[in-house]
């Protein structure tokens, strides 16, 4: 009874879990629908803005051209006026006072112009103003719903990750092949969307740096430092969905194979975790089957991992070496190495204190039919070596 209530609970409590996962995602979601919907009002405010501007623009250079007509009047009235006053003799009374209200007239006219010339001119420098914030708010919106989208199909990944590994620490047992091969391929059809799609919509935001270029004229500086953070910007998050891409399966894997894909993880880790590693293949590669090949990838990148993680070094060793129906990889370093025994020992009683990632490894040998053998001690480094039974070319 007691054993059923527990199970209850456990059940319980993995399902408030997913539910708290799933409102997570959810709430992402309409956040990220909140400011698409954000991003299109801004979009037909600035369309409309943009055309207001234009014709505003039209009308205040109208305007400055009836000034100063109307400057050029003025001064030829006062003109006449001077020399009609001058000559009071040779005018009537009539004339005179014509030519009185000849420069009174053009002199109201001119004002009431400056007036309405002025008001245009400062009604068409707050719509710049208010343009201009548009835009911004436009990139950033634009900008903010990309990465949303992105970190929405990430978390949305590795929720089902943990939630496939609640049901394994639920049913005690290990995944099997069909389960292994199920998630692969979810991960493909996710990098796959995240490469065909953000990536290539972040790239095409490169082209909206000439929205800035609208402030070359009034505001040249604010434009350049403009373009230049947002391709900053765009680059940046570029690098960083390119590099989620690779972490949850790189393409080379499928379309060159287990060696390929080694070497870009060899490269990648050499560049961006500061971890050179010594790779070699020996032997005629022989022909595995794809969920066998992401196993694989997945057991050596986690021993590579653990030594950047925890060795202490800055260089280690692979090998590969195909022989005739068997491979073997071993992965080495001399670092500071630990204790095989009392890691499995603290691991059994449920305090393993980060050893998991060699517990997954063992678990992803067993499916594939493989075997791992790991030896370490405390500063004599450590090597990890699996083996793996290969078919034989008939």
């Amino acid at each position: 009874m007691a054993l059923s209530n527990d199970i209850d609970m456990d059940k319980q409590g993995e399902k408030m879990l997913r539910d708290a996962f799933q409102n997570t995602v959810e709430a992402m979601e309409n956040s990220k629908g909140q400011i698409y919907e954000i991003y299109e009002n801004t979009k037909s405010d600035v369309e409309a803005s943009t055309v207001m501007l234009k014709e505003l623009k039209a009308e205040t250079r109208k305007l400055q051209d009836e000034v100063d007509m109307l400057v050029h009047c003025e001064q030829q009235e006062k003109q006449r006026l001077v020399q009609v006053s001058s000559n009071f003799a040779n005018y009537s009374e009539d004339k005179i006072r014509e030519s009185y209200e000849a420069v009174k007239d053009v002199q109201v006219r001119l004002a009431l112009a400056k007036e309405k010339e002025f008001q245009s001119r400062r009604q068409r420098d707050r719509l710049e103003l208010r343009l201009r914030g548009m835009e911004q708010t436009l990139m950033m919106a634009e900008r903010l719903a990309t990465k949303l989208g992105t970190v929405v199909g990430y978390l949305t990944s590795q929720i089902s990750n943990v939630v496939a590994q609640m049901d394994v620490a639920s049913k005690n047992k290990f995944l099997g092949v069909q389960i292994i091969k199920a998630q692969e391929d979810e991960r493909l059809r996710v990098s796959r969307e995240i490469h065909d799609g953000p990536a290539q919509e972040m790239a095409t935001l490169v082209y909206q740096a000439s929205i800035c270029e609208r402030l070359v004229d009034t505001h040249p500086e604010e434009a350049k430092k403009g373009l230049q953070e947002l391709r900053r910007q765009i680059r940046h998050c570029l690098a960083d969905v390119r590099q989620i891409i690779f972490d949850m399966r790189p393409m080379s894997l499928d379309d060159l194979g287990l060696v390929a894909a080694l070497r870009q993880l060899v490269g990648k880790l050499a560049e961006r975790k500061g971890l050179q590693v010594d790779f070699s293949v020996k032997g005629k590669e022989c022909v595995l089957e794809k969920h066998v090949e992401v196993t694989l990838f997945r057991i050596i990148q986690e021993a590579l991992g653990n030594v950047q993680r925890h060795a202490e070094v800055e260089e280690c060793n692979l090998r590969l070496l195909f022989t005739r129906g068997c491979l073997s990889i071993l992965v080495e370093d001399a670092g500071k190495g630990f204790d095989v025994e009392q890691m499995e020992y603290a691991r059994k009683r449920g305090d393993g204190d980060g050893h998991f990632g060699l517990l997954g490894m063992e678990e992803r040998v067993k499916l594939i039919g493989a075997s791992l053998n790991v030896i370490s001690k405390p500063g004599e480094g450590t090597k990890v070596h699996i083996k793996l039974p290969c078919p034989v070319a008939s």
